[in-house]
């Protein structure tokens, strides 16, 4: 299995962690079936959305978190 390193700010990484320990199950775990949703969701509806408003935020229920760009 390959290792990637991802950035999240500190607060979405804590609503990570808070439900993955709500769920008893591990981070990676978790953003694995996030993403395994996702990718499912995608083949059967492709979002809609113009690229340019996808890479400036990642949206959840709760809040919006700017995504910011690595250089």
């Amino acid at each position: 299995m390959a290792k990637v390193l991802v950035n999240f700010q500190n607060e979405f990484l804590q609503e990570i962690d808070k439900i993955a320990e709500l769920e008893h199950r591990t981070r990676s775990s978790l953003i694995r079936e996030a993403l395994r949703r996702y990718l499912l969701q995608y083949k059967n509806e492709p979002i809609q959305k113009e690229p340019e408003i996808i890479s400036k935020t990642l949206v959840s229920n709760k809040m919006i978190y700017p995504v910011s760009k690595v250089s």
